[in-house]
């Protein structure tokens, strides 16, 4: 006669608050990703609206930079420069996420080596350097995000 095998399952978790910090990076740098896209078509038709659409004149030059720039909101830091700093974390994260994930995806770094999967089943990125590497890149742009206040808002 065969045993039932009674293992308790847990149910999966949908909600996003309760997912881990790898759906939280792969969810941010997909729309890290898009934001960027969009930013860069608008700084581009600004940039060649304020160059005047290869006829370049200072006037023009002037009355656009000065339209984007904005007034100023907290001390030396205009509406331009908040949006600016707000691109270069951006792209900060964007930046260090995108290195973790080559490294992982296409080196295979800081991956262990396979194993025969027993119950539970542990995501191997859980298990492995890659911890690592997600707290690498968080505390990269904490001191990116540092250094950018000061030479934003302060210098």
């Amino acid at each position: 006669m065969t045993e039932k095998l009674t293992t308790k399952r847990n149910p999966p978790k949908w909600s996003l608050w309760l997912r881990g910090l790898d759906e939280w990076l792969l969810i941010f740098q997909k729309v890290s990703g898009a934001i960027l896209a969009i930013y860069l078509i608008g700084h581009t038709l600004v940039i060649s609206t304020a160059l005047g659409f290869g006829h370049p004149s200072q006037l023009t030059w002037e009355r656009v930079i000065g339209l984007i720039e904005g007034p100023r909101v907290v001390g030396v830091a205009h509406v331009g420069t908040i949006i600016e700093y707000l691109i270069a974390l951006l792209v900060a994260v964007h930046g260090a996420n995108g290195i973790r994930l080559i490294l992982m995806q296409y080196f295979g770094l800081g991956l262990p080596k396979p194993e025969r999967h027993t119950y539970p089943m542990i995501p191997s990125p859980r298990k492995s350097p890659q911890l690592v590497y997600k707290y690498l890149v968080i505390a990269v742009v904490i001191v990116f995000i540092i250094l950018a206040s000061y030479v934003a808002f302060v210098g």
